[in-house]
């Protein structure tokens, strides 16, 4: 019995009206996950995809961190989203 790897949609692009896969771990707002989490995109996970201004808001944060012009700004980018994800959910 072979088992196929399930590509999820992204959700964020769906509630824009977009048919697209989930980038996962290529998307700077999938959390990998841990001991007790499994992996899972941030957003989905607080609830906030509904809103589709705020989706195609993220979207275009996404496609600026994935043309980002260095592996340096990258990382800050991330580094600064991810503590505003962080303070946001305290």
């Amino acid at each position: 019995m072979t088992t196929e790897h399930m590509t999820r949609n992204c959700t964020l692009a769906a509630t824009v009206g977009k048919d697209e896969p989930c980038p996962e771990a290529a998307c700077p707002f999938w959390e990998p996950g841990g001991a007790a989490l499994g992996e899972q995109c941030a957003f989905e996970h607080l609830g906030l995809v509904t809103d589709a201004q705020l989706a195609q808001w993220l979207l275009e944060i996404r496609e600026r961190l994935a043309v980002s012009g260095s592996e340096q700004e990258e990382r800050a980018m991330r580094s600064a989203f991810h503590h505003l994800l962080n303070e946001s959910a305290e």
